[in-house]
């Protein structure tokens, strides 16, 4: 930089000299003069450019001398981890500083510098080169690859489980970095805000037994996530805007609403490059259930029992491909059967993750001890729950999901309440009803069109007893996924519902507003019909 500052001096001084012969010729010089100082003139303006190739070269010289430095802190942080026979989970972000430059490293050529130095700036998600504590820059948006691939690009991302999400994001940041020599252990990477985010349109026909058949054309989803990584190596937040697609209350007139709500905001307290255990607080989906799926329209399981809350979450993710992981949370939930709400509610999820060979995937399950704090109870079919419950009702999840290679998916999940609500609270043909859903599906994965990822899927789903929660008896799907350009999912899906019987009869929650096929009264009946629907849909993701 001194080199360059004095260089720089250099030229102004250099400017003024030549300009002041320039005046001179121009009022006073004799014709003798004028050719004196031409001859300066030309021999300064070579000067100039000499000047001008020095710096270019002490600034390519500076670039490669930074790569040769860290070249030589990865090979010997790499040396060091091998001596120790320690796993990289387990390296402190101090010895990156620690371990010094080996003389013996052999220096890389000149075409590997470039190379070396063009792959930091392309992998990375932020810019080295720019000064300050803090980045803003964009990245993939969360649970979605940046380039699909096999598995990757038909399994949609369940939005639970957020958190630990996150933090293996944040320790592949960690882990890369620290191979291209510990930059992120420098305080000026300490800090950094990704933001990412998704564009959902949607076309379709429902075709709604017993009722007229429906189309539109709609935006679906738009979300806008903010990652917050650092200062400290233990900390980070995120923050997910969604904007509200339904209309206005009293009101048809869908455009004029789309007002922008924070959907999840959290903060975590955890560092897996040091400690498999970690801490949540703020608003995000407890971890009860997965509800991955392959699907456009929303899994039975995830419509019966997902469940967003304000909670505080303790869990561990061992390291390792055959491992456990889990966690517990409590948080105060809606419903409640004392006379006043209070942290009432809470849960525990455990799951292994497993890889032999081309056969990877996960198996687990959880407890949660008030399913009526679910969304598919609060807001169901369009009502609101009433809150003031004669007891609690617990219930139970279980799920698995392996792929086979790059080419086959199974996904399978079960959540159930595990005894039976009061019959004035909800009822199903006369009882108090305990509802339950499955959901299993399969996918096959493959290429078209010069390489384009692709997939074909089906599935079936089914519930007991949610006559009242305007869930249907069985749901059916094929769909189609591809992702013709980077970043982007095209989906063609075919769904039927067959509902209830309408010899069923169920006790619903208190009616909030009308819609079709909603309890409108305390007793709800069904058509006994079936629905079709084809949807087409478009994710753009940045």
């Amino acid at each position: 930089m001194k080199i360059q500052l004095r260089s720089c001096a250099a030229i102004l001084c250099l400017a003024g000299l030549i300009a002041l012969p320039t005046l001179a010729i121009a009022s006073t010089a004799t014709s003798s003069d004028n050719q004196e100082l031409q001859r300066q003139l030309s021999s300064l303006q070579k000067e100039v450019k000499n000047l001008e190739s020095q710096i270019s070269a002490n600034k390519t010289q500076t670039d490669y001398q930074q790569a040769q430095a860290r070249h030589a802190r990865r090979v010997a942080t790499r040396r060091t981890t091998q001596k120790t026979n320690a796993p990289v989970d387990n390296v402190p972000s101090q010895r990156a500083n620690s371990v010094s430059s080996s003389a013996s490293v052999e220096p890389l050529s000149k075409t590997d510098l470039v190379r070396m130095i063009q792959e930091e700036r392309d992998y990375l998600p932020f810019d080295l080169d720019v000064p300050g504590q803090a980045f803003v820059s964009t990245g993939p948006y969360v649970g979605v690859p940046i380039q699909y691939a096999g598995s990757n690009l038909i399994v949609n991302s369940p939005s639970v489980n957020t958190d630990l999400i996150l933090l293996k994001i944040r320790r592949s940041i960690h882990r890369q970095l620290l191979a291209m020599g510990g930059e992120l252990f420098k305080e000026p990477y300490h800090s950094h805000l990704l933001l990412s985010g998704v564009l959902e349109g949607v076309a379709g026909y429902l075709d709604r037994g017993g009722y007229p058949s429906t189309s539109t054309i709609d935006i679906d989803n738009v979300s806008i996530d903010a990652f917050f990584i650092g200062p400290s190596d233990w900390l980070q937040g995120f923050i997910e805007l969604n904007y509200d697609n339904g209309p206005p209350a009293g009101s048809f007139y869908v455009v004029s609403n789309s007002h922008v709500f924070v959907n999840k905001a959290f903060v975590t307290i955890g560092d897996l490059l040091r400690s498999p255990i970690y801490g949540t607080f703020g608003q995000f989906y407890v971890p009860f259930g997965t509800y991955s799926s392959v699907m456009v329209s929303n899994t039975l399981t995830q419509l019966l029992a997902r469940t967003k809350a304000r909670a505080i979450e303790l869990g561990f993710n061992i390291p390792g491909d055959n491992a456990p992981y889990g966690s517990v949370y409590i948080f105060r939930g809606d419903s409640h059967a004392a006379s006043v709400s209070k942290i009432n509610n809470g849960g525990i999820n455990i799951a292994y993750k497993f890889k032999y060979g081309t056969v990877s995937g996960n198996i687990g399950g959880g407890f949660i001890a008030n399913i009526a704090d679910s969304g598919g109870l609060q807001y169901g079919a369009g009502f609101r729950f009433y809150e003031q419950l004669h007891h609690r009702v617990p219930a139970y999840n279980l799920r698995g999901m392996a792929s086979l290679g790059n080419r086959l998916t199974f996904i399978a999940e079960y959540v159930g309440a595990r005894s039976s609500f009061n019959p004035n609270d909800l009822s199903f043909n006369g009882a108090g009803a305990q509802p339950w859903a499955i959901d299993m599906q399969g996918a096959y994965s493959f290429t078209i069109l010069d390489n384009k990822p692709s997939a074909v899927g089906i599935g079936y789903d089914t519930s007991n007893q949610a006559l009242a929660l305007g869930i249907p008896l069985a749901r059916y799907f094929v769909v189609f996924n591809t992702s013709l350009w980077r970043n982007t999912l095209q989906s063609l899906e075919i769904r039927h519902d067959r509902n209830y019987p309408a010899s069923n009869t169920a006790n619903g929650p208190v009616a909030a507003e009308a819609v079709p096929g909603a309890c409108t009264s305390f007793t709800c009946t069904s058509t006994g019909k079936s629905d079709n629907a084809i949807t087409a849909q478009f994710d753009y993701y940045f």
